[in-house]
């Protein structure tokens, strides 16, 4: 037939090949343009179908030998405690409980419950400390009758830095004023009985030798001995108060330092602070005081602040003028906490009668949003109700809502976390915030001023568990706005329980 290739006749019983039946059978190109027609037509791999390259390449492409089949590279591998997992799993049901209970429960909507206080930290004494300090003060009376003068200097030293004004220590200070020959030694003993308060006429007489010394560092280091105790004994009740001996001529040289240095140095300014505490009508301490205001030196303006208006009771025109400068400008947050405290110190009476209530009124308004430390809002929010200007401020920041300007409605929010809230309206319109404002930085500080109060009830935990499930810095936000507010039911539950414990 033709020019095709015949197969080949089988036979009955004969067995054929599986090549045989099924491969095809093509006919071989003549000329070369036939064969790359045929190449052209015939699929290719695609491209996911090659082998992959990566870079950079492993380094075993350029591994001149071959590894150990079983060899295993040591490693340190972190393995969790079993225990502390255990633990977390316990907390995590715990949380989730707390949250699904927390959802179904109606709480009460009492305000009153979110307005929350100012209070700064105090320094917390730990246990070991308290049980170290009996041993630590045995081991130092021990030292103080040492033969060795360096260890009954450190031993005087560390009884006035302990602070610890026992009888025992005292005696033992006071043996050693009187009875010992060694200058730096009577110095240090001196010094440390002046620290825990004891200004009796031996300590004074050391204190004046250092005081008219030639050495600059030790004028120093006995005006800040007499600084801490005098500020001390000015502080207690005068009834309280001890009698400082040799008083008149520890006033003269405290005077004649201050007119001998320059007053811009330190040595002045704490002498001056000295002689306010011993006298608040010395004319050379007031003087002193009003030239630190002028300065640039935010420290010395603070302190001279607080003796100018707790200690020699001056509250002028100019005074309330550098404390507002000094809520405004200082760098330091401790002494903006310290400005709002002193205008509580100096009233509302005061402020009107020097005609200063109209720019006492715009700073406290302006710092209750435009601080942004948390504790000097709060401590502005106490000075604005101890003022009277609470119900004023409020009227404002609640029209402030409804403005159309984003900042403004940002602000009245931030002003708002720290006054806390007078009327279920405008809590429920924040909660319209939350969900309609177009502002998203405005819902931000909605979510962090419920956090702020505590505001644990069914509406704004509904609403901040919805938020959580979305993305985004609201979503973040409203999971740090959950744990605060768990935090504080836990509080809460651990001081009911506490109450109803039995002693």
């Amino acid at each position: 037939m033709g020019g095709s290739k015949m197969l080949p006749d089988i036979t009955s019983g004969a067995r054929v090949s599986q090549n045989l039946l099924w491969k095809p059978v093509i006919e071989k190109p003549d000329t070369k343009e036939a064969l790359r027609a045929i190449e052209l037509r015939m699929p290719r791999d695609s491209f996911h179908q090659n082998p992959r390259i990566t870079y950079p390449q492993s380094p075993s492409e350029w591994r001149t030998y071959t590894p150990q089949p079983h060899f295993i590279q040591p490693r340190i591998v972190e393995q969790p405690d079993p225990a502390r997992l255990e633990k977390q799993c316990i907390y995590r049901k715990k949380l989730e409980k707390a949250k699904s209970k927390a959802a179904k429960k109606k709480s009460d909507f009492s305000l009153l419950k979110f307005v929350k206080l100012a209070k700064i930290k105090s320094k917390e004494i730990y246990m070991w400390e308290e049980n170290l300090k009996p041993e630590r003060l045995k081991v130092l009376m021990k030292y103080l009758t040492s033969p060795v003068e360096l260890d009954q200097l450190y031993a005087a030293q560390a009884l006035g830095q302990l602070g610890i004004a026992e009888e025992s220590v005292l005696s033992a200070l006071r043996s050693t004023v009187q009875e010992c020959n060694s200058l730096p030694l009577q110095y240090e003993a001196a010094r440390s009985l002046a620290l825990l308060g004891c200004l009796e006429t031996s300590v004074v007489k050391v204190l004046l030798r250092h005081l008219k010394a030639m050495s600059v560092d030790q004028r120093k280091d006995a005006l800040a001995a007499l600084k801490v105790s005098l500020q001390a004994w000015s502080l207690m009740p005068p009834f309280e108060r001890s009698c400082i001996a040799g008083q008149s001529c520890l006033i003269r040289n405290l005077e004649r330092l201050v007119n001998l240095q320059d007053p811009l140095e330190e040595m002045s300014f704490d002498a001056a602070l000295c002689l306010g505490y011993l006298d608040k009508t010395s004319p050379v301490a007031q003087n002193m005081m009003l030239m630190c205001l002028t300065q640039r030196d935010w420290k010395k303006k603070n302190q001279a602040l607080v003796m100018l208006i707790k200690h020699m009771v001056i509250k002028d025109a100019v005074i309330i003028q550098s404390v507002l400068h000094q809520l405004q400008h200082s760098p330091v947050y401790k002494h903006r906490v310290d400005s709002a405290k002193l205008l509580t110190t100096i009233g509302l009476e005061t402020i009107q009668q020097e005609g200063m209530e109209e720019n006492v009124f715009t700073v406290l308004l302006g710092k209750l949003s435009a601080e942004p430390f948390l504790v000097v809002r709060q401590s502005v929010a106490l000075a604005v109700e101890e003022l009277k200007m609470k119900k004023q401020i409020w009227d404002i920041v609640e029209r402030q809502l409804r403005d159309e300007a984003a900042v403004v409605r940002k602000q009245a929010v931030i002003a708002l976390g720290v006054l806390g809230l007078r009327h279920k309206n405008v809590f429920f319109a924040m909660l319209e915030m939350l969900e309609l404002d177009t502002s998203e930085d405005v819902r931000v500080q909605v979510i962090r001023t419920f956090a702020t109060l505590g505001m644990n009830n069914m509406y704004v935990r509904k609403s901040l568990m919805n938020k959580e499930q979305t993305e985004g810095i609201l979503a973040r936000e409203c999971t740090k706005a959950l744990k605060i507010l768990d935090k504080l039911s836990e509080a809460q539950k651990e001081s009911m329980l506490q109450t109803y414990m039995v002693n």
